[in-house]
């Protein structure tokens, strides 16, 4: 297995700390950029209002813009027009995943605009990737893109973070995890010795080490409003080391058969309001199914059942699909353009197939 790597580490600037924000009227000075826009979404705005400084009374000129719901194209689109109509010197990414993609993609396509990110919740490493998840406007998967430009300022306010609905850290956490099973197919065959890979390697690790040793307890000091350190590890994790991986390994540390599974799950009605991390997760069984690692599954299992991610099919609310729709859902897993092709064997729709229905049985015993 071969690549042409191309290493995109990650932001040029980060921040995570208590007022982190009060540091963006002197980079966008820096940046001489007069004319800004914010795009955000609705709660996300409320929630950060009482961190974010005054840029309008700092001299800025700042155009708002409310997202409107899914990275589509169409909606990529329209914050394009926006920016060219503005004039905007430099675009704000405020917000979940899905924000910060649009703006990532909208700053590069208008021109490759600074880009500064500002994400409210660790649901997954979008602020840190240089990538978007492209999605149809119904909520259905169809693919990324990756763009040569990071982003110029990462700014993290862990008090807008944990306050953040815990579900989607919840979802972050098995996005993270998915980082180490889906690279490490990956990562185990490159016939390269590049340091890049090895900091792809150690980066994926922190993504099975860290959540597997210290996400319960993260969860249940969240829960509770404690900003401990258990909880600082966990919620920098989801943000940073998973796109570290892909950040130093580039096509060695992709997606493989879990993200393949999520898209394919998008199809369904019954899994709309899933969040992607924790479609992901149902993902990362299949993967292991997949590959036989049943060891590992009955490892993660306690694991998942505390954190209440999905093992199979009725967690899903698919159980009570005929087996033809779950032959669909494998074949939609399968289609040539899906990462489950870069494992390092032959998969098909029988084989996924297959996997789903030794997994139904493995997770009853």
């Amino acid at each position: 297995m071969s690549f042409h790597l191309v290493s995109r580490v990650g932001p040029q600037q980060y921040i995570s700390e208590e007022g982190a924000y009060n540091y963006l009227p002197e980079f966008l000075k820096v940046l001489s950029a007069a004319r800004v826009l914010i795009l955000h979404g609705v709660k996300s705005w409320h929630k950060t209002a009482p961190y974010l400084p005054d840029l309008n009374g700092a001299g800025f000129d700042v155009h708002e813009m409310t997202f409107g719901g899914e990275c589509s194209y169409q909606e990529i689109d329209r914050v394009i027009q926006k920016i060219r109509e503005s004039d905007i010197d430099l675009v704000i990414g405020l917000g979940g995943g899905k924000v910060i993609d649009t703006a990532k993609a909208a700053a590069f396509k208008s021109g490759g605009r600074p880009l500064v990110i500002l994400p409210t919740m660790a649901s997954n490493c979008a602020a840190w990737s240089a990538l978007s998840v492209i999605y149809k406007d119904n909520g259905v998967s169809i693919g990324h893109e990756i763009y040569p430009k990071q982003s110029s300022l990462v700014l993290i306010e862990p008090r807008v973070i944990l306050d953040s609905p815990i579900d989607y850290f919840i979802a972050g956490i098995a996005d993270t995890l998915a980082k180490w099973y889906e690279s490490d197919s990956l990562l185990t065959h490159v016939h390269q010795n590049h340091l890049s890979i090895l900091y792809a390697r150690e980066s994926a690790k922190l993504c099975r080490d860290i959540p597997l040793k210290y996400a319960i307890q993260a969860v249940e000091d969240m829960k509770r409003g404690v900003l401990s350190e258990p909880w600082q590890l966990v919620m920098e994790t989801n943000i940073i080391a998973g796109g570290l991986v892909g950040g130093f390994g580039d096509e060695y540390g992709r997606a493989t058969a879990a993200h393949s599974i999520h898209d394919a799950l998008t199809v369904f009605p019954e899994t709309k309001h899933i969040l992607h991390g924790v479609k992901v997760a149902y993902g990362i069984m299949v993967q292991l199914a997949l590959e036989e690692k049943w060891e590992e599954v009955r490892r993660l299992q306690p694991f998942y059942q505390c954190l209440k991610l999905p093992m199979n099919l009725r967690d899903l609310h698919l159980d009570a699909r005929p087996e033809e729709d779950i032959r669909k859902l494998a074949a939609y897993s399968v289609s040539p353009d899906k990462t489950i092709h870069l494992l390092p064997f032959e998969v098909t729709e029988t084989s996924v197939f297959e996997a789903i229905q030794r997994l139904e049985k493995s997770i009853y015993i």
